[in-house]
C-alpha cells in the first residue's frame, strides 16, 4: 500500500489531514489495548470494558474501511465498490452538475431568492462604504490608466488611425455638418453656445484693454492727442460690452435672431448645395492626406494624456476627486429615489434570470466536463484534502458509538 501524495501548494492542508488521521488511529489502538487487557479478566467491570473495546474496534475498522473506500482501495486490495471517487468521478461529476442545475440554477429558485434580496439597497450601502468607494475609484482610475497606456501603443494608434480614416472617408462631410448644425438649432443648443462665447468675449475685452489701447495709439495719426484716442476707445469698448451683455440676456435680441437665421441657411446649404458638398469633400481629403495635422493631433493627445497621468499620481488628484464627487452625488440621488431602486431591483432580477435560463446548461456542462478532464487519482486527492478532516470525525464517532452499542449488547446479555 502506498501513501497518497499531494501537490506542493497543498502541503499545509495535507499536514493537517495527516494529523487529524492520527486521532481515530490512536482510538483504534486504545480499543485494541483495552480488548487485550480485559480479555481474560474475571471482574465484572472488565466485562463491560471488554465489550466496549470489542465493539469499538469493529466500529473503528468499519468506518475506516468506509472512509478509505471513497478515495482508494483499502490496503491496496481491489475490493469491488471501493476507490469510488477515482473510478466513478465522471458519474459523480454528472450527478453534481444535475444537482446544481436542478437546485441552484432553476429560474424559479433563483427568482424566489432574488425576491427576498434588495439588490439596489445592497449596492447603495456598498457604494457608500469606504471599501466600495475605494473599489470603484481604483477600478475607474485603473481603467483610465489602462486606456491611456493602450492608446500610447504604436500598434493601437495605427489601428485607430486607419479605422478613423476609413470611417471618415465614408462620411459626406458637408451634409453631416449640416445635419449637426440643424440638430443644434432645433434643440436650442446653438443659443447656449453663443451665450458662453459672448460672455467669454466680454471677459477677453476687459482683460486686454491695455493691449487694445496700445495698438490704437500705434495706429492713430500723430496729430491726434492721446487723451482723445483713450476717450474714443473707452466709449467704443463700453458700447461693444453693452451690446454683448444685452445679447447674453435677451434670447430674442435682433443679432441673436440674425445668427439663428444664418445658421439655418448654412445648415440648408451644407445639405443641399453642390458647391458646399464639393468643398466639404475637398476639405475632408486634405485632412485624410495631411500627415502633419495627424502628427499635431497626436502631439496634443500625448500632452493631454501626460497631464492626466500626472494628475492621477498626485495625492490631491482632481480626476479622483471628480470621480468620488460624481459617485457620491449619484449614490445620494439613488438613495432618495425609491422608484429608481425598484426599477433597478426589477431590471437586475430579470437580467439574472435571463442569464440563468440561457446559460444554465452550459454551466452544468462546464462542471461535468471539468470533472471529466481531471485525473482520477488527482480528483481523489483534491476531494480528500477538502473534506478528509471532517471524515475523520466519522471514524471517531464510529469507534465511540460502536463501543456504546457494545455496552448495550453486554447489558442485554447480562439481563
Amino acid at each position: 500500500m502506498t501513501l497518497p501524495t499531494y501537490p506542493p501548494n497543498q502541503e499545509e492542508k495535507a499536514l493537517r489531514l495527516r494529523r487529524m488521521k492520527r486521532i481515530p488511529l490512536l482510538l483504534l489502538f486504545l480499543m485494541v489495548a483495552l480488548f487485550a487487557v480485559t480479555l481474560h479478566r474475571p471482574e465484572a467491570w472488565a466485562g463491560w470494558l471488554h465489550a466496549f473495546a470489542e465493539a469499538g474496534m469493529v466500529g473503528a475498522l468499519a468506518d475506516w474501511f468506509a472512509v478509505v473506500a471513497l478515495f482508494r482501495h483499502p490496503l491496496g486490495i481491489p475490493i469491488p465498490h471501493t476507490a469510488i471517487i477515482p473510478t466513478r468521478k465522471d458519474d459523480l461529476g454528472d450527478s453534481m452538475a444535475r444537482f446544481i442545475d436542478d437546485h441552484f440554477l432553476d429560474p424559479g429558485v433563483v427568482r424566489r431568492k432574488l425576491d427576498n434580496v434588495d439588490l439596489a439597497g445592497l449596492s447603495i450601502a456598498w457604494l457608500q462604504s469606504g471599501k466600495g468607494r475605494d473599489s470603484v475609484l481604483d477600478l475607474s482610475t485603473g481603467m483610465l490608466r489602462w486606456g491611456l497606456e493602450a492608446l500610447d501603443e504604436a500598434r493601437v494608434r495605427k489601428f485607430l488611425s486607419r479605422l478613423g480614416r476609413k470611417q471618415l472617408a465614408k462620411v459626406s462631410l458637408a451634409p453631416f455638418t449640416g445635419h449637426t448644425i440643424e440638430w443644434m438649432v432645433r434643440d436650442g443648443r446653438h443659443q447656449q453656445i453663443l451665450t458662453q462665447v459672448l460672455r467669454y468675449a466680454i471677459v477677453v475685452i476687459n482683460e486686454h484693454r491695455d493691449t487694445i489701447r496700445e495698438r490704437v495709439q500705434q495706429e492713430s495719426p500723430w496729430w491726434i492727442p492721446g487723451f482723445i484716442d483713450d476717450r474714443i476707445l473707452k466709449q467704443m469698448l463700453e458700447r461693444v460690452e453693452t451690446q454683448l451683455f444685452e445679447m447674453t440676456l435677451d434670447d430674442e435680441h435682433p443679432m441673436r435672431l440674425q445668427f439663428h437665421g444664418w445658421l439655418e441657411r448654412l445648415a440648408h446649404n451644407l445639405k443641399t448645395n453642390p458647391e458646399h458638398r464639393d468643398f466639404g469633400e475637398t476639405f475632408k481629403q486634405q485632412i485624410l492626406e495631411n500627415e502633419s495635422l495627424q502628427d499635431y493631433l497626436y502631439g496634443l493627445w500625448s500632452e493631454l494624456a501626460g497631464r492626466l497621468e500626472k494628475d492621477l499620481d498626485r495625492p490631491d488628484s482632481k480626476i479622483r476627486a471628480s470621480i468620488l464627487g460624481w459617485l457620491d452625488t449619484a449614490t445620494a440621488e439613488l438613495e432618495r429615489d425609491e422608484a429608481m431602486q425598484a426599477w433597478i431591483n426589477e431590471w437586475l432580477g430579470d437580467a439574472i434570470i435571463a442569464i440563468v435560463e440561457k446559460n444554465s446548461r452550459q454551466i452544468s456542462s462546464l462542471i461535468s466536463d471539468t470533472v471529466r478532464s481531471w485525473d482520477g487519482l488527482d480528483t481523489s486527492r483534491r476531494v480528500e484534502l477538502a473534506i478528509g478532516r471532517d471524515l475523520q470525525f466519522i471514524r471517531i464517532n464510529g469507534t465511540l458509538v460502536g463501543g456504546l452499542v457494545g455496552l448495550v449488547i453486554h447489558a442485554i446479555k447480562l439481563a
